[in-house]
């Protein structure tokens, strides 16, 4: 077993190989980010500036993980 483990984590990879498996993790995370964040929108609607609501509505969705972790222990 660590032998499989040794061959696995000496693989290779190209620079290219590295950004194909960022898209492929990315695309999922930020597809639950999105729809969590149109979910839970009450925070937006206390702010006044478009640009806030705009920070605020991408920061919900690159934190999602936390915020959900957030969400529960408060309530």
């Amino acid at each position: 077993m660590l032998r499989t483990i040794g061959r696995t984590l000496d693989h290779k990879m190209k620079v290219s190989e590295y950004i194909g498996m960022l898209i492929l993790i990315g695309i999922p995370y930020g597809i639950i980010g999105v729809v969590w964040t149109l979910t839970h929108t009450s925070h937006l609607s206390g702010i006044d500036s478009f640009w806030d609501q705009m920070i605020s509505f991408l920061g919900s969705i690159v934190c999602w993980p936390v915020l959900t972790f957030a969400d529960v222990t408060m309530t």
